[in-house]
């Protein structure tokens, strides 16, 4: 590729239609035998997602029902409160959300949960709320009790742009609401070196990419036998489905290879935009691609390894993210002024030293 063709910026071009059909509730029922048992509770009630959509984060007390939620004109939970709301209407400014409002998706949530073994994983149509499973004691997206689901789904941006932009990457809109559905899958504890996010243009592989950023010294020796998987997987199952189901060309698979891979599992299907995150690739490279020819082997599957280790060594969704002392600080207030402190002790120390060293560096 010349100089021009890279610094040239390639448009994506992808209707609400192809968004649409990429929707979780769309292509699972195509793929079950390939995708890890989920359920599907669609459509999601009004106050759920106003509930989902709200800036603060409050968790109800201990027990399988949510507490009423009060949110205030500045968009702020009040105290949890056990008492029945009163009726009101939805222009007032002091608007309460109870369990009632909600119930019967709650009651549905508690009883998949058990039905998908205790352990489950939530997202929307689109997104998994990944980015925030740092508020999680284990670090990830497994949800062992209702409020776990809640708090997830409450704290990620990803959930907020399936809710406010799902549609930011096609210049029109559908003629009808989208329909929101909640997925709750069934937790399985995944080798991250081999999951990996396969590219397809015109119904052909432009490129695999590695998904987890780390170096996997093994992924080397196998990547061959992972390539020849993957892409029959791809041309077999994956392209005449979508093809011929929901009329999609051009879209994301991301897919699991656990040992001894000889099995491939999808975990997820994504638009073709660049909402999604390229990985190794980048989107001018993946849009460059002729796909023209009956070749369809002729692509990269990119790795993680020593001579481009360098460029992944920020921490996945770390926008996202907040210390905990900031966390705890601002539910309490002896904790804030405390954080305050000892902040303030912190750069003293540094003037007099002269060093420039954060908290965080200690």
């Amino acid at each position: 590729m010349t100089k021009e063709e890279y610094s040239t910026f390639e448009d994506i071009v992808v209707s609400p239609e192809e968004i649409l059909a990429c929707s979780y509730s769309q292509w699972y029922p195509l793929f079950k035998s390939h995708t890890v048992e989920s359920k599907i509770i669609a459509p999601l009630p009004k106050q759920f997602l106003e509930y989902l959509a709200s800036e603060s984060i409050k968790l109800p007390a201990q027990g399988d029902y949510i507490q009423n939620i009060e949110i205030n004109s500045e968009n702020e939970y009040s105290d949890w409160e056990e008492d029945e709301h009163d009726t009101e209407d939805d222009d007032e400014p002091n608007r309460v959300i109870s369990t009632s409002d909600f119930k019967e998706l709650h009651e549905s949530i508690v009883k998949h949960i058990q039905e998908l073994g205790g352990k489950v994983t939530p997202k929307l149509n689109w997104s998994a709320p990944k980015d925030a499973k740092w508020i999680m004691p284990d670090n990830s997206i497994r949800c062992n009790h209702v409020n776990d689901v809640y708090l997830l789904l409450n704290s990620s941006d990803h959930i907020v742009d399936d809710l406010d932009y799902p549609f930011a990457a096609s210049e029109t809109k559908p003629a009808e609401d989208v329909q929101y559905e909640l997925v709750l899958r069934k937790w399985l504890d995944v080798n991250p070196a081999l999951e990996f996010r396969v590219f397809v243009k015109e119904s052909k592989i432009v490129g695999i990419s590695q998904r987890d950023l780390n170096h996997y010294i093994y992924l080397e020796s196998i990547q061959d036998k992972l390539k020849d998987k993957i892409s029959e997987f791809i041309y077999n199952s994956v392209v005449p489905n979508l093809k011929n189901k929901l009329s999609l060309d051009k879209y994301i698979v991301d897919v699991y290879v656990p040992r001894p891979y000889n099995k491939v599992n999808i975990i997820d299907v994504n638009p073709f935009t660049r909402k999604t995150d390229p990985l190794l690739f980048t989107w001018n490279e993946l849009l460059l691609i002729d796909t023209a020819g009956e070749d369809t082997d002729n692509y990269e599957f990119r790795l993680v390894n020593e001579t481009n280790l360098g460029r992944f060594a920020k921490k996945e969704y770390s926008e996202s993210q907040v210390p905990l002392d900031v966390v705890d600080a601002a539910m309490n207030t002896d904790s804030m002024v405390e954080l305050a402190r000892e902040w303030n002790r912190l750069q003293l120390q540094q003037e007099r030293s002269g060093e420039t060293t954060t908290p965080q560096d200690n």
